[in-house]
């Protein structure tokens, strides 16, 4: 699912709603999943800002220097198979998992719980262009929340406008052309000026005035 937000009329957000194959689909079906995501988001103008985000089933592991850019330094657990699959898409874009980047104890940031073993894991991300990654104060897990659904809630915070950016206006100062002033023709020129000026200054009648002390 995909939705276009209009923030103002330079600016538009696209968010990409995703739900991926589990790790026991077939690789068919994961192939498949992947090249429909890599169609939307190569149809998003780069201007846009870009938002994917959903279930993944992806483990994505903390080998950020393997995946620079990519990852931060703050994942939790191993990369697998479909944890592979993410970070390939995500490299070939130049996306950035947002989860990643911030510095939260574990329980903000993993998003699902194994019903056998009751380990939490990161399973969840919200994914954006890296370039635009200074732009999120904080991606984390809402911890407490009930619905339908046995993940945790994702949230992040970012800051985009909707006002459009004040101009000011530079004030042009025009520059004297002094260069002029060595030739003669301009030296008489402004004598002439000069001498005409200062005779209509002499020429008015001063005023006295008288104070009483």
């Amino acid at each position: 699912m995909t939705l276009r937000l209009c923030l103002r009329p330079d600016l538009c957000a696209v968010l990409v709603s995703a739900y991926a194959p589990t790790l026991m689909a077939a690789d068919a079906d994961k192939e498949a999943f992947y090249e429909d995501l890599s169609s939307i988001i190569g149809s998003v103008p780069y201007k846009r800002r870009l938002f994917v985000l959903g279930d993944f089933n992806a483990r994505i592991g903390c080998d950020f220097t393997t995946w620079p850019k990519v990852l931060g330094h703050y994942s939790v657990g191993n990369e697998n198979a479909n944890g592979t699959l993410l970070l390939q898409s995500c490299s070939q874009y130049e996306l950035a998992i947002t989860n990643t980047y911030f510095q939260l104890a574990n329980k903000y940031k993993t998003t699902w719980q194994h019903p056998r073993s009751k380990h939490w894991h990161m399973l969840d991300y919200i994914i954006m262009c890296q370039r635009d990654i200074n732009e999120v104060h904080v991606t984390r897990a809402m911890r407490g929340t009930c619905c339908w659904s046995d993940h945790r809630l994702l949230r992040s915070v970012v800051a985009l406008s909707r006002h459009c950016p004040r101009h000011h206006k530079a004030v042009r100062r025009k520059k004297l052309n002094v260069i002029k002033l060595t030739l003669d023709e301009y030296q008489e020129k402004l004598q002439e000026t000069l001498n005409s000026q200062l005779g209509q200054v002499e020429a008015q009648p001063s005023s006295t005035h008288s104070l009483d002390r």
